[in-house]
């Protein structure tokens, strides 16, 4: 799928966040409406959010902000441990928000993007947020992970992470292959392999093996009303389970699935997606505006 989507110079930043490490981002819509913070996966990049830029419905009705996580795409990428503690992971969301006046926004996160709530609960508390948008088989936490991984996942685990650079070759193809349904166009796959390409191993594996603590996040969020965008389809989790445990942590959780869809709803069915993310955020925010 090409992109449709131009980067706007004026919009793109940047940004150091408190340790040094380079944060990029770019903001689009209307600044003066509700904000919309996009959160990638693993190995992938910000361009897997162009058809949420690109769309009108979206751009006219919120402020659209995305950033590429610390050791990804056109981001810092440090390679030790203590450069993925959760405290910097949320202050390169907070660093984000502050360079485009973003004040309590929804977090929408793809895959390993919906763990970075964690870790912005955290350090900043539930009301930092106004809601969860979850999409694709989001992680909800690090800790719950495990019981939450397809096969197939666990499988390519050990591609996706060793040090021999076939093994990592052929890993990348599986991997991106894994993020569909329908095989993807050859320049798409070239976009998604791109980015698992040019991230360092170190940095693919403490952003997903690094230490996080999920207890304050799983023991004050429940009130956060949260959205669930799922492709029946998914062969990185088993989304019935992350579903439950959801539903488990908060109070208000909305399901949406989706038949012949993979992982990556918001890249394999657009056009659905981007209709369930405006309807469900307009709802929210116009409840609360009569609060």
């Amino acid at each position: 799928m090409p992109s449709s989507f131009t980067e706007s110079p004026q919009r793109v930043r940047t940004l150091t966040s408190p340790d040094g490490t380079k944060i990029w981002a770019e903001s689009a819509g209307d600044a003066s409406r509700p904000a919309i913070v996009f959160v990638h996966g693993l190995s992938c990049t910000a361009l897997g959010w162009d058809e949420q830029f690109a769309d009108a419905g979206l751009r006219e009705s919120f402020h659209l902000v995305r950033y590429e996580m610390r050791g990804h795409g056109r981001s810092g990428k440090p390679l030790e441990e203590k450069d993925y503690e959760s405290l910097k992971i949320a202050q390169d969301f907070r660093t984000v928000c502050e360079a485009f006046g973003v004040v309590k926004p929804f977090m929408a996160g793809w895959s390993l993007g919906g763990s970075i709530v964690v870790d912005v609960v955290t350090a900043y508390g539930p009301d930092c947020i106004s809601g969860v948008i979850y999409i694709g088989g989001s992680i909800l936490a690090l800790h719950y992970h495990p019981a939450c991984r397809h096969p197939v996942m666990t499988k390519l685990f050990p591609a996706i992470t060793s040090l021999a650079s076939d093994d990592l070759s052929a890993g990348a193809e599986e991997f991106v292959d894994s993020c569909v349904k329908a095989p993807l166009t050859f320049p798409a796959k070239l976009l998604f392999m791109g980015g698992f390409i040019m991230q360092p191993r170190a940095a693919r594996y403490w952003s997903l093996k690094r230490m996080q603590d999920h207890t304050v996040w799983e023991r004050t969020a429940g009130h956060l009303p949260v959205l669930v965008v799922q492709g029946k389809e998914d062969q990185h989790c088993l989304y019935e389970t992350m579903i439950s445990i959801a539903k488990r942590i908060y109070d208000d959780v909305e399901v949406h699935l989706m038949d012949g869809i993979g992982h990556s709803p918001h890249f394999e069915s657009p056009i659905e997606t981007n209709r369930v993310i405006y309807n469900w955020v307009k709802r929210k925010t116009e409840r609360r505006a009569k609060l």
